[in-house]
């Protein structure tokens, strides 16, 4: 646990984690007022009883931000694949088997003529969204080797 923090106009900060103050998460009284009393009694006995929250330097906010940022890219592309591969089944046709990543508008090719026509714009954006995601494994890599070199996957 990190020391508290002095904010900008010399008041100490602690950010409490909720779950840990049991005094509130456990108490039948819920009030606002009641809950703000507890918490500074609480703090200044001992602002340990908080179980304080150590915030992460905007550096490894936004090293953070960008994997949840590739996260969101990869459910999108799945999304994607999955529904490309739910249209075709309901013509009773299928998408030959390939990992999400492999996805380009070439599985389109074994389809109707119509069918193909509707699923090559979606098959393109999931083969935009898989180029978006190797750019983050990239910029991932190059942060895990500058920023986390102790890190087992900076070693590739």
């Amino acid at each position: 646990m990190g020391q508290p923090t002095v904010n900008g106009v010399g008041h100490q900060v602690i950010v409490a984690h909720a779950q840990k103050v049991e005094l509130i998460t456990k108490s039948n009284r819920k009030d606002d007022r009641h809950d703000a009393r507890t918490l500074a009694r609480l703090a200044r006995i001992d602002p340990e009883l908080l179980g304080p929250v150590r915030h992460r330097s905007a550096k490894a906010q936004i090293h953070l931000t960008v994997i949840r940022a590739r996260a969101e890219l990869v459910s999108a592309r799945t999304a994607l694949v999955n529904a490309a591969r739910g249209l075709v089944k309901s013509f009773g046709q299928r998408l030959p088997k390939c990992g999400t990543y492999q996805v380009n508008e070439k599985l389109a090719e074994g389809l109707s003529a119509e069918l193909r026509d509707v699923l090559v714009p979606l098959l393109r954006e999931v083969e935009s969204l898989s180029e978006r995601i190797q750019e983050y494994d990239e910029r991932m890599e190059k942060i895990a080797k500058e920023v986390y070199p102790k890190c087992p996957c900076s070693s590739r």
